[in-house]
């Protein structure tokens, strides 16, 4: 698949030392691709190592993505046609395809609401974007001090930030991501310490004036438990009811 347009550059993030392997892998995509290693000592975590890699890119906007997710060739195009079209946006992500170990294994399509007002209203209940699939303003998230050391809520944290700060958001409602996702990710976001994580951010999002009272007992009560399910239970729901099939 051969892109409509072209990342200017690519800011690849080694948080921390990597394996023989991924560094062949690396060498083989240099000469491919304009690659900007950032090369961190010790293993920081996803949002100390995401906000090193904003600080070299030398755009404005930013578009996020993961190594193992699979970008739709006219994913840039796309985003780039809509933020030139709505210059007040900030952020716009879009829909994803999720597969287990192959794009053609692809089994559901995680759907994202596209309106300002609908993404703020869904944010109170759910994470309203796809983090493999955004493009945003690095001003406006650096401004806001941006990733913060948030396991689990790293990205759906920072959002609720940008929104509260008055930021334009937006999604596109079309898949430009094939997203990995499968069992075993599914497997590795439960146990207590996600339970926990999940009790503690949403206090926070009700403590900042996001989330009311009633929304906060809500999100307790319908999140903590799925956290607590066995990963097979846990992927079972989220296949059936959270994705819609492909």
């Amino acid at each position: 698949m051969t892109a409509t347009v072209h990342a200017d550059e690519v800011v690849v993030v080694l948080d921390g030392p990597v394996t023989e392997g991924l560094e062949t892998v690396i060498n083989e995509y240099a000469s491919q691709l304009p690659l900007k290693l950032v090369r961190l000592k010790e293993n920081l975590g996803l949002g100390p190592a995401l906000n090193h890699g904003l600080e070299q890119c030398k755009h404005e906007w930013v578009a996020r993505f993961d190594t193992d997710d699979i970008n739709f060739p006219e994913r840039f195009e796309k985003q780039i046609e809509f933020v030139n079209q709505n210059p007040t946006v900030d952020i716009v992500g879009s829909w994803v395809i999720e597969f287990n170990n192959d794009i053609s294994d692809a089994y559901g399509v995680k759907k994202v609401p596209v309106s300002h007002a609908e993404i703020i209203k869904f944010a109170k209940f759910r994470n309203p974007f796809n983090h493999m699939t955004v493009m945003f303003r690095k001003g406006k998230v650096r401004g806001l001090g941006g990733y913060k050391s948030e396991s689990l809520y790293e990205d759906y944290g920072l959002w609720v930030r940008l929104i509260q700060a008055g930021a334009k958001t937006a999604n596109l409602g079309i898949p430009l991501v094939y997203a990995r996702a499968g069992l075993e990710m599914v497997r590795r976001r439960g146990g207590l310490s996600y339970a926990k994580n999940e009790y503690r951010f949403q206090k926070g999002f009700y403590r900042s004036g996001f989330i009311s009272f009633p929304e906060f007992v809500f999100n307790v009560f319908s999140r903590v438990p799925l956290r607590l399910l066995g990963g097979s239970v846990r992927f079972f729901v989220y296949k059936n009811f959270l994705r819609e099939r492909k």
